[in-house]
């Protein structure tokens, strides 16, 4: 594989907990009710990822998410990753050579029966898993993190892959020189795919930008009626993050303090030496002894990844 310079994140928004439709069902998904007919976006937003993957031979995909629901400790991430392998990456990257300890004898189960726990065996090389981003800002951080960690370098490229409305808050907001200022961010590319059923003011894609199909449902008004509730916020949640970029307030850390019933650990760093060998300085977040280990990268702090 040539030296990997280019990080694709796929934000995770919900936990494929396995089975025979390898996703294609949404009994099959862990979403929240107003998500209801969103799966197949979700699935959109894989494929997207590795799309760019096979373009690039460069690239490699962080699937980025913690496991944010208290019905299983199966990370966003992790899922989405189990998902692409059950797939065989849909055809967009050759397959992984076998592990050793792989039984090519196995031939008694079921082919259609991909639970998750078999999956996540047969991940690609060119997939990074991130599991413990708990928002949008630290899907984009935990996983700059993991490309350092796997490759020894920073990218000099970075891809995301999320809803087509969160382009101004992941590209602007996130990676802007207020928070991470990975620049110039003509150095981010973004690839938008929006959820169907959003209000009107969402749901303008750009030219990259499209709207996944709906997975079969009968209740489309009532998943239509409970997003719209749902996003009735989404305008002051983008106010929040201007006026906090890096997420250190009572309200966005709550809010992943909120959505972490695993207690999922939030330090960016084992140590201090690594922190030291990454190059960045970091600060606590709700105070040096939250349980957590929240941190958050220090303001006016060197940014690593700009000096590749």
């Amino acid at each position: 594989m040539a030296s990997p310079n280019h990080l694709v994140v796929v934000c995770g928004h919900g936990i494929w907990c396995g089975g025979p439709a390898r996703g294609h069902d949404e009994a099959e998904w862990l979403i929240e009710s107003y998500k209801a007919g969103e799966t197949p976006t979700f699935i959109a937003h894989i494929k997207a990822g590795l799309q760019v993957a096979a373009d690039d031979p460069r690239a490699v995909v962080a699937f980025s998410g913690g496991p944010t629901r208290k019905e299983t400790p199966l990370s966003e991430g992790r899922s989405y990753a189990n998902l692409a392998a059950a797939n065989d990456y849909f055809g967009l990257l050759l397959p992984p050579p076998l592990n050793e300890d792989d039984d090519e004898g196995d031939d008694d189960d079921d082919a259609d029966d991909v639970p998750a726990a078999r999956a996540d065996r047969r991940l690609h090389p060119r997939i990074l898993v991130e599991e413990q981003a708990l928002d949008s800002y630290y899907n984009l951080l935990f996983s700059l993190l993991a490309f350092w960690r796997a490759h020894g370098v920073w990218p000099a490229r970075l891809t995301i892959v999320s809803h087509a409305f969160k382009r101004a808050r992941l590209v602007a907001g996130h990676c802007g020189p207020d928070a991470l200022a990975f620049l110039p961010l003509e150095r981010v590319g973004f690839v938008g795919i929006n959820p169907p059923n959003l209000p009107p003011e969402f749901a303008e894609p750009a030219a990259t930008e499209t709207a996944a199909p709906a997975a079969a449902t009968t209740t489309a008004d009532t998943a239509a009626a409970a997003k719209q509730h749902a996003m009735q916020d989404a305008h002051t949640v983008g106010d929040h993050w201007a006026a906090d970029p890096h997420g250190v307030g009572p309200v966005l850390a709550g809010k992943r303090r909120a959505r972490n019933p695993w207690a999922a650990d939030q330090r960016l760093f084992a140590s201090a030496a690594e922190r030291q060998r990454s190059g960045l300085v970091t600060r606590p977040v709700g105070g040096g002894d939250a349980a957590d280990g929240m941190e958050a990268l220090a303001a006016d702090s060197p940014r690593p990844w700009n000096h590749g």
